[in-house]
């Protein structure tokens, strides 16, 4: 199976990946026509679906809000994976889409039309002592206590791990 990305993913990332992809093939759109990088989207929702393809992978969620395009895609049974909130960044996009590749895959198999809204968000630090002190809660135990049963001495931290056999 053959899945269109739009212009904004790293060629080099995806065509680094084929190895494990198995039967699925992430192709350009460039690759497919050239002429497919200049039309607006309910057009090439259209030119993908008489050109045989099932889907299309984009960064332009913006088109699920737009009538038109949504009733383009309606009609074409497509089915369009969107990804929002990593700007123009082809790694950030490419990983977003790996993500939730597998099940973009499943629905396009099962030649539904359907629509993944990804949202992928950058993760937000987080102190190990609060997760420290979630993770004793959970157990029952007094976040001090449990501390001092399981810490790392000082001479545990000097210790050689990899020592020399």
């Amino acid at each position: 199976m053959q899945l269109p990305l739009d212009h904004n993913f790293s060629e080099p990332i995806v065509n680094a990946l084929k190895p494990w992809m198995g039967s699925l093939e992430l192709l350009p759109i460039r690759q497919i026509d050239d002429r497919l990088t200049g039309l607006d989207d309910r057009p090439l929702l259209i030119a993908l679906r008489q050109l045989g393809f099932e889907g299309l992978v984009t960064l332009n969620y913006r088109m699920l809000r737009n009538p038109s395009e949504l009733a383009a895609i309606i009609k074409t049974g497509l089915t369009v994976f969107a990804i929002e909130g990593v700007g123009h960044d082809p790694l950030r996009a490419t990983g977003a889409l790996l993500l939730d590749l597998p099940s973009a895959v499943k629905a396009v198999d099962a030649g539904a039309s359907v629509v993944y809204w990804m949202r992928p968000r950058p993760p937000q630090p987080q102190d190990p002592r609060d997760l420290f002190d979630e993770a004793a809660t959970r157990r029952h135990e007094d976040p001090a206590e449990l501390y001092d049963s399981v810490e790392v001495s000082d001479a545990e931290l000097q210790t050689p791990v990899l020592a020399s056999s």
